[in-house]
C-alpha cells in the first residue's frame, strides 16, 4: 500500500517552481493548442498557464516551441512605438508584429543552427548586426533606439524607398513608422517562412507567458498594447501570404482579459481561445498523477485516505475542493498543509484522517487570503474592510441588509468602493457567492469561479463567503435553513 510517509510534497504551489514535468496531466487544453487554431488561453491565477507553456516549450514539444516571457518587460519603452496612422485599437499591432518577427526568427536561426539555408543566413546576419547574437533577450528587442536593416533577402521599402534602418525615438518620421515596422515584419517573415518550410517545420508555436506581472493595472495605454499583441499574433496566425503555419499564443489572466474592451473580442472569445477550468473530477486526476509519480503506479487518492466520511456525510475529496478555487495550486497547498499535519501522528503507514483535513483548513485559510491580496489588491487594495464587514456578520452566509450595514463601520477614508459596488467585486472574485432560487423550489450557492457565466444578482436573497476563507474571517455555519 502506498505510504505518505514516504512523500515530501504534493509540489510545489507555482508551476515555475515545481518539477511539473514529471507529472504534467495532459487536459483537453493541450489538443486545442496543438490545433493551431487558438491564440489566447484564459485563466484564472493558479489554473495552470504556466505549466501549459512549460508543457509546449520543454517537453515532447520543445523543438518547435518557444516560451516569449514579458516578466519585466519594457511596457515605457514599447508604448513610445505608437502607429499613428492606425486606429486606438490597433496602434500597437505593427510593433507587437515586429517582435513576434523577430523572436521567430531567433528560432528557426536556432533550429537550423547545423543547416546552411540562404533564408538563415539572411536572418543571422540581420540579428547578429543588430543584437551580436541569434537569440536576443525579448525586453531589449524593442527598446533599442535604432535597428540596421541588413542580410534581408528582401529589402524592406516604404513608398518605393529601401529602408537602411529604423530609428525609434526619430519624432520628424513617427508618422510613417508604422509602414517602417511593418515592412521590415514582412521582410523577416518571408525569410522565416522560407526557412521554416525549407527545414520541413510543420507548425511554429510561440507562447508569451507572464503577462500579469507588468499588467495587474491595465490603464487606457496598456489596454490598446495588449490588445495590439493579441490582434497582432492573430494577424500573423491567419496570414495567407505566409509559407508556414505559424502560432502565437498569449496566455492571460481571466480579470485582466475582463478590463479590456475592443470590437472584435466576443470574436476571439468564442472562437480563438481556450479558458482554462477544472472540476473535482479532473483535479482529482492530477492529484493522482502525482502520486503515481512519487509513489508508485498504484497510488491513488483512495489508497492515501482512510475512507472515512467528513462531518455531514462529505467524502474527505468533496471537502478539500470545496475549500479551493477549483484551481490545481489551491489543492496542492490544501494537501501539503495536511500532510505536515499527518506526519506529526506516529503511524508507520500513514494515510489521510478526518484530523488531518481539520486542522489544515487554518493555514490553508490564511493562504488563499493571501492568494486573493494577490489578486484583487492591484484592482482594489483595500478589499479586506468588505471582508471584515463579512466577518462581523459571524455566520459564513449574510443578508445583503447586514453587510451594508457592517461595512459602513469598517470602511476607511481612503477606499472608493461603496457598499453596493463592494458586493459586486467580491462576488467577480468569488469571495462570495450568491443564493439562487429555483422554479422548482430550493435553491443553491453560485459562486463563479464554478459558473463563471452566472452574472452578478444584486438582488440575492442572501450571500455566502467561500469556504476556504471561513477560518481567516473567524465564521461560523449558519444551520438553519442552509441552502445545499
Amino acid at each position: 500500500m502506498p505510504n505518505l510517509r514516504e512523500l515530501d510534497s504534493f509540489g510545489e504551489v507555482a508551476a515555475e517552481d515545481d518539477d511539473v514535468l514529471d507529472y504534467f496531466l495532459k487536459t483537453g487544453a493541450v489538443d486545442q493548442v496543438l490545433s493551431g487554431k487558438i491564440l489566447l488561453v484564459l485563466g484564472r491565477k493558479g489554473s495552470g498557464k504556466t505549466a501549459l507553456v512549460r508543457h509546449f516549450t520543454e517537453g515532447d514539444n520543445k523543438d518547435h516551441g518557444k516560451p516569449l516571457s514579458l516578466r519585466s518587460y519594457p511596457w515605457t519603452s514599447h508604448q513610445q512605438l505608437v502607429d499613428q496612422g492606425a486606429s486606438p485599437s490597433e496602434a500597437y499591432v505593427a510593433s507587437w508584429r515586429l517582435l513576434i518577427a523577430i523572436r521567430l526568427a531567433s528560432m528557426v536561426c536556432q533550429l537550423g543552427s547545423n543547416t546552411y539555408l540562404d533564408s538563415l543566413k539572411a536572418l543571422q546576419t540581420f540579428l547578429k548586426k543588430n543584437f551580436n547574437s541569434i537569440d536576443p533577450e525579448s525586453r531589449a528587442i524593442l527598446s533599442r533606439g535604432r535597428l540596421d536593416v541588413n542580410g534581408l533577402t528582401v529589402a524592406p521599402q516604404v513608398a518605393g524607398f529601401a529602408l537602411g534602418s529604423i530609428i525609434f525615438g526619430d519624432e520628424s518620421r513617427k508618422k510613417v513608422l508604422g509602414l517602417e515596422l511593418d515592412s521590415l515584419t514582412n521582410s523577416i517573415l518571408n525569410d522565416v517562412t522560407t526557412a521554416i518550410a525549407e527545414l520541413g517545420i510543420s507548425r511554429l508555436y510561440l507562447h508569451f507567458d507572464e503577462l500579469d506581472q507588468g499588467l495587474d493595472q491595465v490603464d487606457e495605454t496598456k489596454q490598446k498594447m495588449l490588445v495590439g499583441l493579441i490582434l497582432a499574433a492573430r494577424e500573423i496566425s491567419r496570414s495567407k501570404s505566409l509559407r508556414a503555419n505559424i502560432c502565437p499564443i498569449v496566455y492571460l489572466r481571466t480579470d485582466i482579459w475582463e478590463q479590456i474592451e475592443f470590437s472584435d473580442k466576443n470574436k476571439i472569445t468564442q472562437s480563438a481561445s481556450v479558458n482554462l477550468q477544472w472540476d473535482e473530477q479532473s483535479l482529482l486526476q492530477l492529484v493522482n498523477t502525482r502520486l503515481q509519480a512519487r509513489l508508485g503506479d498504484e497510488a491513488s487518492w483512495s489508497n492515501v485516505e482512510d475512507g472515512k466520511k467528513m462531518r455531514g456525510s462529505q467524502s474527505k475529496w468533496s471537502h478539500i475542493t470545496s475549500r479551493t478555487l477549483l484551481r490545481p495550486r489551491d489543492v496542492i497547498q490544501f494537501l501539503n498543509e495536511a500532510l505536515q499535519v499527518a506526519k506529526i501522528r506516529p503511524d508507520q503507514n500513514l494515510s489521510f484522517c478526518n484530523d488531518d483535513i481539520n486542522e489544515s483548513r487554518e493555514g490553508y485559510s490564511t493562504y488563499l487570503k493571501h492568494e486573493l491580496d494577490d489578486e484583487i489588491g492591484p484592482h482594489w487594495k483595500e478589499w479586506t474592510e468588505a471582508l471584515q464587514a463579512c466577518s462581523r456578520t459571524e455566520t459564513i452566509t449574510f443578508q445583503k441588509a447586514d453587510f451594508m450595514k457592517n461595512y459602513r463601520r469598517t470602511k476607511g477614508p481612503d477606499n472608493p468602493v461603496n457598499a453596493e459596488k463592494a458586493l459586486e467585486m467580491l462576488y467577480r472574485f468569488s469571495v462570495i457567492g450568491c443564493e439562487q432560487r429555483s422554479s422548482k423550489g430550493g435553491s443553491k450557492w453560485s459562486f463563479r469561479y464554478n459558473d463563471p457565466n452566472s452574472g452578478w444578482d444584486a438582488f440575492s436573497p442572501r450571500y455566502k463567503v467561500h469556504q476556504g476563507l471561513k477560518e481567516f474571517a473567524k465564521l461560523k455555519e449558519e444551520r438553519a435553513a442552509e441552502a445545499k
